[in-house]
């Protein structure tokens, strides 16, 4: 039996057999109620689209490249299928908000990659996998980009990747992140660890890289944005440790995972224990503060920001002033627990993945002359410091 599910993106998606049952299992489920760009709403009203959708239309992506035999592997295509529906299946409440709590803790262990391996193998996921003759371990080696194969899901552009721009642009209503998809899954190939792009893409695949250039740095990367997700990571690392310090490490969510639980942590379970913690008489007053102002949308403040591109500023000189402005700031009486810095080091583009098929062979993209992929920065460094929104009038005045 087919089951058709309408997309706003991709029109009809169609499951059959073990794609189904995984969509109706609760672990997928929960993906509904996990919202696809974090706090991107305290900006982009629209931003509510669900990590269910985005996971669909990653799928959708992959069996559309698929069935144009864009795809060379020399095993059964559903693995790669799979793959693409239950990457996010690990997903955090608030995505990356609360994800980087655990990778500052755990590093690779805790990020959600890591966790969608966990649930293949200790969950009813595995059990379907097993069911349909699926190879398990194939699927967990495309996840864990141990695969050649893993490009298609990971690799700058992917199905991951091609789906979530035109989502969160759609629903953002930042039109930066709109790209040509129909001349993207015609003119691209994935084979032995390359994507390979025929000269009649090229145009599309560079639109691809600058809207996702873009995109960081008008949704996912937002000033305002990125504030609130620092200070929930905060809340939620001071919240754990009030309510439920067993969910303080990894070992706690995988318990959690074995025990049939999991399905229930999602975005709504941390709304529930901010309420909850505000409720409390027992509740630290500091930490009611805080979860005020995350509800009432009186987050942190950038007050420096030496964001830079690959060829512009290293990321040492930049954390180095970070940490000289927050001394300051912290001489000046802001205190050290109101002050957040922050750096990620995003690869845009990795050249060496990527070659361009021309009628005369194979040319590796940084051989091939005729684009303008090769001026393109290689990566975006963000390097901000916050303050709370108590401090921001104090903390501008005491850095002009």
């Amino acid at each position: 039996m087919v089951k058709r599910i309408y997309d706003e993106v991709h029109g009809f998606i169609e499951l059959v057999d073990e794609f189904k049952e995984i969509v109706d299992t609760p672990l997928f489920q929960r993906l509904r109620r996990i919202k696809q760009t974090s706090l991107a709403y305290m900006v982009y009203p629209g931003a509510t689209h669900s990590r269910f959708s985005h996971s669909l239309g990653s799928f959708s992506i992959l069996s559309r490249l698929a069935e144009k035999g864009n795809i060379t592997t020399d095993y059964s295509i559903r693995e790669l299928r799979v793959a693409a529906l239950i990457h996010d299946i690990g997903q955090y409440p608030f995505s990356h908000a609360v994800e980087g709590y655990y990778i500052q803790k755990n590093r690779d262990q805790g990020s959600n990659r890591f966790l969608s391996v966990f649930l293949t193998s200790y969950t009813e996921i595995q059990d379907i996998l097993n069911d349909y003759s699926i190879n398990t371990r194939k699927v967990r080696d495309i996840l864990l980009g141990e695969d050649d194969l893993s490009v298609a899901i990971d690799n700058g552009v992917d199905v991951d990747r091609m789906d979530y721009l035109i989502r969160d642009s759609k629903h953002t209503g930042v039109a930066l992140g709109n790209i040509d998809l129909d001349r993207l899954t015609t003119t691209i190939k994935f084979q032995d660890s390359m994507c390979l792009v025929s000269e009649k893409g090229i145009h599309a695949l560079e639109n691809f890289y600058i809207s996702r250039l873009h995109m960081y740095q008008a949704v996912y990367y937002h000033k305002t944005i990125l504030g609130y997700e620092l200070l929930l990571r905060r809340i939620f690392q001071d919240l754990i440790s009030e309510c439920c310090p067993g969910l303080s490490d990894v070992k706690g969510i995988q318990d959690m995972i074995q025990g049939g639980d999991f399905y229930t942590w999602d975005d709504e379970w941390i709304y529930w224990k901010l309420y909850e913690t505000l409720k409390s008489e027992q509740s630290p007053s500091w930490l009611k503060r805080l979860i005020t102002q995350f509800l009432s949308r009186k987050g942190p403040k950038v007050v420096l920001d030496l964001t830079s591109y690959s060829n512009r500023e290293n990321s040492g000189s930049s954390i180095e002033r970070l940490l000289e402005k927050r001394d300051f700031l912290e001489k000046v009486g802001i205190p050290g627990e109101s002050i957040y810095i922050f750096q990620d080091k995003i690869r845009i583009l990795d050249r060496n993945k990527i070659a361009i098929d021309t009628p005369s062979g194979l040319v590796e993209l940084t051989n091939y002359p005729n684009t303008i992929l090769n001026t393109i920065p290689s990566s975006l460094t963000i390097s901000r410091l916050y303050v709370d929104y108590d401090y921001a009038k104090k903390a501008r005045d005491a850095l002009r």
